[in-house]
């Protein structure tokens, strides 16, 4: 079932679910198995051989008793020659299916260079950008975005009390204050290319790790607990024109240019910020409050890969303004950002959507040595913990330098419980 929170992931051994480990056939694997294809041929000579020995030996004594025909000289081009293709007669004997079952062996033997040995687990290795990267292909640097710009120029716009009030019960108003205003493109790639879509984790040196509630929670401030939601998986253009008009206070006209222009059923962040700005002088305070609402978590915790657009899918989680206090908002952050990660393991993605700056600021928290970060101390309980982080630039070496800093990570490199020092008072607040 897959909605706002994600797909579960149903594993199968094999990719026909029939028990035997098959290896996808890559470029690697048909090179290993065309090496190995000349000992696999001899062995068969050999066992071909034997077994005609032991035939001859079981029935010598019948052969004794047999007249034998006339020894017929054989000239020169009497005899076939096989010097060019010695393997043709042996091959033509062997059953297809022998040699697909030995491929099958092979691979369960082999499993991928510098990967996995056994792919039971780590079925799509081989899409990943590890896999790729291990044959000389290297993407880079994603690209990646962090939306701290852009709302701290809107949380200076100004906010009626009415709008302020309607954030506030959301559960979301620490979303306009927990963000970084820079991404580091070079260490958000170097841990994406450890991520793997079959557990959900980070394959580190010394085991996995990944991002948990209690760190969205945490960072975040947003609730850990509530009921589930499934926004829509598809919106056409004319529902999400006709739910901008009704619910954000849009003219029919602007959003029908406006999903005109966009050529699908998201709203440009911009647009939002515009028709914000409008509303408030019209008091229009709970389409203002809709509106702020939607480009808030279309610049955090669902932001995508466009860095420019929101999907009009989730004014449909906005509607009925009493009920949003409710929803497991934490959750709803965690997936979307599992998904972006999924998305991003494969090699031939180049940026990177989710939010960033919960990714950035969870690395801070539990890997102080691997970044540089700028560390504020202690904030207080009614603020989000990322709070504490600003972000600085990259180390002098940029992606390839993380890589190797994640290649010698050691156990006591890495910080597991990063908020003993304030869980008390975040619990107290949180629960």
């Amino acid at each position: 079932m897959r909605g706002a929170f994600g797909q579960i992931i149903c594993n199968f051994i094999g990719d026909r679910g029939d028990g035997v480990e098959r290896i996808p056939p890559t470029t690697s694997n048909r090179r290993r198995n065309e090496a190995n294809r000349p000992i696999r041929q001899r062995r068969r000579r050999q066992q071909k051989v034997q077994d005609d020995d032991v035939d001859s030996t079981e029935h010598a004594h019948m052969e004794e008793d047999v007249p034998q025909p006339p020894q017929i000289e054989q000239t020169a081009d009497d005899i076939p020659d096989t010097s060019a293709h010695p393997d043709d007669d042996e091959s033509d004997d062997v059953d297809e299916s022998d040699d697909a079952a030995d491929i099958d062996h092979q691979n369960q033997q082999t499993g991928f260079p510098r990967g996995p040995t056994m792919t039971s687990l780590l079925t799509r290795y081989e899409h990943h950008v590890a896999l790729r990267l291990w044959e000389g292909e290297d993407r880079g640097s994603l690209k990646v975005i962090t939306h701290g710009l852009k709302l701290n120029k809107f949380v200076e716009v100004h906010m009626p009390a009415p709008v302020e009030h309607w954030i506030q019960e959301y559960g979301l108003m620490h979303l306009s204050s927990g963000y970084l205003t820079m991404a580091d493109a070079g260490l958000i790639s170097a841990f994406v290319k450890r991520w793997h879509r079959e557990t959900n984790s980070f394959h580190l040196p010394f085991g996995e790790m990944t991002i948990t509630l209690d760190d969205v929670a945490t960072l975040l401030h947003i609730s850990p607990h509530g009921k589930f939601f499934d926004a829509p998986l598809n919106m056409n253009t004319n529902n999400a024109a006709r739910a901008a008009h009704e619910y954000l206070g849009a003219t029919w006209e602007e959003t029908c240019a406006e999903i005109s222009y966009n050529k699908c059923a998201q709203y440009k962040l911009q647009w939002l910020r515009d028709l914000y700005s409008r509303l408030i002088q019209t008091d229009q305070f709970e389409c203002a409050a809709r509106t702020y609402l939607l480009h808030l978590v279309g610049c955090t915790i669902f932001a995508d890969k466009t860095h420019t657009r929101v999907e009009a899918k989730y004014i449909t989680l906005f509607i009925d303004l009493h009920r949003c206090r409710d929803y497991y908002w934490a959750s709803a952050a965690l997936v979307s950002l599992y998904d972006n990660l999924r998305d991003g393991d494969v090699h031939d993605t180049r940026q990177l959507g989710g939010y960033m700056s919960l990714l950035q600021c969870w690395i801070y928290e539990h890997f102080p040595r691997i970044c540089k970060r700028g560390d504020r101390g202690a904030v207080p309980a009614h603020l989000p913990r990322a709070c504490r982080w600003t972000a600085k630039h990259a180390v002098e070496g940029g992606l390839m330098a993380y890589r190797r800093r994640l290649d010698g990570l050691l156990l006591e490199d890495v910080v597991f419980t990063p908020y003993d020092d304030d869980e008390l008072i975040i619990r107290l607040y949180r629960f």
